[in-house]
């Protein structure tokens, strides 16, 4: 296997973003949100290191926690969320059988924003071949709530996508893009709650 290496990102549009509507039947997607309503919540997630970023709530299901300086298996990882997480992982199912076929399971866990909270603009990976999916788990969501997910250009100059965080919405983008959950409005009474999942499309992370 042809190592893959770290890129310097390029100009990205629109197109290098995925997004399916309706991506999960309405049964498993209600089971989905109560799993992710339940406690066991943690807080102290962010999404850049500056000091002054939004911590907000997260849940860790499986995979990597120190980006891949850890031993592990695209098989162990996606057994560990089948033992932690047996709706989540009906998910991966239903997720590698389709938009990510031919992907490994890197890293799954749920954030949730509370009013106020805001993201900082990040990459998920510097390699070309990671990839992350974003579902949108919540069964309503007001426009005024905000919390859309905002994508940019490499150098951070502009926006190429804003993806309103619709109920039962899937977006997959490549890691390298440039992103950013932007701040839940105070109006909004409820989490913002996504599940992500990291994937690799052809090496899966060895330490290193």
């Amino acid at each position: 296997m042809n190592a893959i290496t770290p890129i310097t990102p390029a100009a990205f549009c629109a197109s290098d973003i995925q997004i399916y509507d309706n991506a999960l039947a309405s049964p498993l997607q209600r089971e989905v949100l109560a799993h992710l309503n339940e406690p066991g919540w943690a807080f102290g997630a962010y999404s850049d290191a500056s000091p002054n970023a939004s911590r907000y709530w997260y849940k860790h299901f499986a995979g990597y926690v120190r980006d891949g300086r850890e031993a592990r298996t695209a098989q162990g990882v996606e057994e560990e969320l089948a033992a932690a997480c047996p709706v989540v992982f009906r998910v991966w199912e239903q997720l590698k059988a389709g938009p990510l076929a031919g992907h490994s399971l890197t890293r799954c866990y749920a954030n949730g924003y509370p009013a106020g909270s805001e993201g900082g603009l990040h990459l998920d990976s510097n390699l070309s071949d990671h990839y992350t999916a974003i579902y949108y788990p919540h069964t309503s969501w007001h426009p005024n709530f905000a919390g859309e997910t905002v994508f940019f250009t490499a150098d951070g100059s502009d926006i190429i996508l804003s993806v309103y965080p619709k109920p039962n919405r899937l977006v997959i983008f490549p890691g390298v893009i440039p992103h950013v959950a932007r701040g839940v409005s105070r109006t909004c009474p409820q989490l913002r709650v996504t599940l992500m999942f990291k994937t690799a499309k052809s090496s899966f992370p060895t330490p290193g």
